[in-house]
């Protein structure tokens, strides 16, 4: 199958856009994906035009819009003004995301903290997620749901009950994270039990007695089972990597994991 790949904020090789933009350009790939950040240039009318442009220029789409602030504002926190400021930081996604062209939000849906009451935390954050896909769909964003360490949604079969409990209210989908779902159980297993609800899929390997990530091939995962379950299931949508740049020489990274994501792939 015919994909497109792209580069999460996380491994951009530099802090300027246009010049990020350039390097991947020239590297290959299709899409750049921005994470909106506290002061960040997604916050501004002007700095979203920016990465747009700077975009366009370079032939780039951007598939999708996301973020690390959920974290800092649970969309299942207690805390009903820290709750407020998640769905806040959500709603101004979808605005960049709308000027971007991008037709997701990436969205960490809770995170559960010790001692929590887990089926109380799982309420906020399905009212939390209904009211953000509402809000994405008069702007006809989608909203896709990652599996992240957070101590939420343990299994495929639970993520697709709480996919099933938001998508009335607005286009919600599973923005799958191999890596993720090998820390969770074994990816392929992911992949087949979530299907056609997978929209978009970011890549990074795992190292299992490090107990941390790392890039593709790199690691403890069996990527010829997640290429088989892709096939499988007809996936033929965006394969973005979510990996940090190098600590020396940062822009040979993303043409080093575009060559692996195209061999794998």
């Amino acid at each position: 199958m015919t994909h497109k790949y792209g580069l999460n904020q996380a491994g951009f090789p530099t802090s300027d856009i246009e010049t990020t933009c350039e390097l991947l350009a020239d590297a290959g790939y299709d899409g750049v994906e921005p994470n909106y950040q506290a002061d960040g240039l997604l916050t501004t009318t002007d700095g979203r035009k920016r990465v747009r442009r700077a975009a366009v220029e370079h032939g780039l789409d951007v598939p999708a819009v996301s973020t690390t602030l959920h974290w800092e504002y649970p969309l299942s926190s207690a805390d009903e003004e820290r709750r407020q400021q998640g769905i806040d930081v959500a709603q101004e996604m979808v605005d960049a995301a709308a000027t971007l062209d991008a037709d997701e939000i990436l969205v960490v849906p809770a995170v559960i903290a010790p001692g929590a009451d887990y089926d109380t935390d799982y309420d906020r954050a399905i009212e939390s997620v209904r009211e953000i896909a509402g809000y994405a769909a008069d702007a006809d964003v989608g909203v896709g749901i990652e599996n992240v360490q957070n101590d939420f949604l343990y299994s495929p079969r639970e993520f697709l009950e709480f996919l099933d409990a938001v998508e009335s209210a607005g286009p919600v989908s599973a923005y799958f994270d191999v890596g993720n779902g090998f820390r969770w159980g074994l990816p392929d297993r992911w992949i087949r039990e979530l299907g056609d609800r997978i929209s978009k899929v970011h890549v990074k390997d795992w190292l299992t007695d490090a107990h941390r990530p790392t890039y593709p091939l790199q690691g403890d995962i069996d990527w010829e089972s997640v290429v088989a379950a892709l096939s499988d299931i007809g996936y033929d949508g965006w394969i973005s990597a979510e990996i940090p740049a190098y600590n020396a020489e940062p822009h040979r990274m993303p043409p080093d994991v575009l060559e692996t994501m195209r061999y794998l792939f």
